[in-house]
């Protein structure tokens, strides 16, 4: 049952999750996470790791199906997943009941993670990122420039020597500003280990 339930879920929600998002989805984890850190991030001075400390074991059920409950408007669903989030746990043949989490081990639970992080993924795309984020192009590095300059002066005097080495600074320095104020991009990626 709980993996019908999973299906359903994975169906319906796993198509609007953030491409940003590679926690618990398939054809997705650390590993394309990290190759999008590869790929695109470039140029970053900062990094800012969080980590969600028992994830599944602080999931409100509350929360949980009243986000469930804007997009599945099958009460006899959400009463399904609802009592799959409170139906306890045997410890020592003792039953204990669940007051919040999701069951861990559940074939349900990451994709129930996904959906409510999803709530994350949404405000960093809708308001962290516009808001920190400024500028169009970085500026030019003026010792960029500068080098560029003298390695064109170079060249016009026929100095081999000079045109060499002026080579060598020019490749040595970024062709944009890094300490650009003007400019700044946040990136973010949420991905899910074990």
């Amino acid at each position: 049952l709980a993996e019908v339930v999973r299906m359903l879920l994975d169906a319906y929600y796993d198509v609007q999750f953030s491409d940003r998002s590679h926690g618990f989805r398939s054809g997705r984890g650390c590993h394309t996470a990290l190759r999008e850190i590869a790929d695109t991030w470039q140029g970053v001075t900062w990094f800012i790791e969080g980590d969600i400390t028992q994830c599944f074991d602080r999931l409100d059920h509350q929360v949980m199906i009243e986000i469930l409950g804007e997009k599945v408007h099958d009460g006899r669903f959400l009463r399904l997943v609802s009592n799959m989030l409170t139906a306890g746990y045997l410890e020592d043949w003792r039953w204990h009941a669940t007051l919040s989490g999701a069951p861990q081990g559940g074939v349900a639970s990451p994709t129930l993670s996904n959906i409510y992080l999803d709530r994350l993924d949404q405000f960093v795309e809708s308001q962290l990122l516009p808001r920190y984020n400024r500028g169009r192009l970085r500026r030019t590095n003026p010792e960029y420039k500068g080098a560029e300059n003298a390695l064109l002066r170079a060249r016009k005097r026929g100095d081999k020597k000079s045109v060499r080495a002026l080579s060598q600074v020019r490749r040595a320095l970024p062709s944009q500003d890094p300490n650009d104020p003007d400019y700044r991009r946040l990136c973010y990626v949420r991905y899910a280990d074990d």
